[in-house]
């Protein structure tokens, strides 16, 4: 069974669960200079994180192998054993001494809206590691999810140099690159993953309609939150695939995107068409949001075909 490479951020997420609504508390700052506000949470918690940790350990629930390519620093002993321990290929993942591993602070309100802030750390040297190290015959493919900007146009460019076929992830990282970075990072990519603010932000900095960008990359898998996803590919109408039915209230938003890419990922190294990457996507995501943290959510392969089955039928994978 071929394995997927997954390049991208390790990370120590601290959650804070804010009451009320961020806007209402940070409006002030759109009109006064020198404000110090105080958001007073009502919980908090220490999680691991980081889109490349992210993305695998859902994949790793998946029953796949995902290999990982990132850097962490010296503190992260537990993480490691956290991914090892499911059977993720953590063996290309550099450590640098004397530096901390990402560390990423977020706040969400009552509404799933965030103020997120993020120290690099050991991610910031993600630009050292050499992509091509990381790729034998037992790779399928590589999905580049947000990590250190000029890494991730690394990534890709050297995807490109070996032939091996890539999913760009822009992400967050839509904002710190510039519109011809982005226009790079995307070129030769099969597909390309975003949400709708995300695309937006590539539009405004790119200039490219989405028709455009649609010459680059046969597909555009955009998602909507609790209206699911809509693949966009040349000379195709769009198909809107819809979000995976929660089983109560949304815990936590955070990582849900991450879920999505993981179960896209599944279905793409089973080469199975985009919308069936996209509903192992939504069903992947639906069991994140139920949970706190990017990876405090579990489950058994027989929940998630349950599941699957239930909202868009005959599960397409042998099990």
């Amino acid at each position: 069974m071929k394995q997927l490479l997954i390049a991208g951020s390790l990370a120590y997420d601290y959650i804070l669960g804010y009451p009320g609504l961020l806007g209402s508390s940070l409006g002030q700052l759109r009109t006064r200079d020198g404000c110090n506000i105080t958001l007073q949470a009502r919980s908090m918690g220490r999680y691991f994180g980081g889109c490349g940790g992210n993305v695998v350990y859902t994949l790793a629930l998946l029953g796949e192998c995902p290999r990982l390519l990132s850097i962490v620093g010296d503190d992260a002993d537990e993480y490691q054993q956290h991914l090892t321990a499911l059977g993720v290929d953590f063996s290309f993942v550099r450590r640098a001494d004397h530096l901390h591993t990402a560390t990423c602070v977020i706040i969400t309100d009552d509404l799933q809206n965030r103020v997120v802030g993020f120290f690099g750390g050991a991610t910031d040297l993600a630009s050292q590691l050499e992509l091509p190290a990381a790729v034998d015959e037992e790779i399928f493919g590589c999905i580049i999810v947000p990590d250190d900007g000029p890494a991730m146009l690394k990534f890709a460019d050297q995807c490109r140099q070996l032939r091996l076929p890539f999913i760009f992830d822009f992400g967050s990282q839509v904002s710190g690159l510039s519109g011809e970075q982005l226009k790079a990072g995307v070129l030769g990519a099969e597909a390309v993953v975003c949400n709708e603010y995300e695309l937006s932000v590539f539009h405004a900095k790119t200039g490219w309609a989405l028709s455009q960008l649609l010459e680059q990359v046969p597909l555009a898998a955009v998602t909507r939150g609790e209206l699911g996803c809509t693949l966009y590919a040349r000379d195709l109408s769009p198909v809107a695939v819809p979000a995976c039915p929660l089983h109560g209230e949304a815990a936590d938003s955070t990582g849900a995107g991450d879920a999505f890419r993981a179960g896209f990922g599944l279905g793409w190294v089973r080469q199975l068409p985009w919308e069936i990457c996209a509903r192992l996507g939504s069903t992947a995501s639906a069991f994140v949001l139920e949970a706190v943290g990017t990876q405090g959510h579990e489950f058994t392969m027989d929940q998630f075909v349950e599941r699957y089955q239930a909202n868009f039928g005959e599960f397409p994978i042998s099990t």
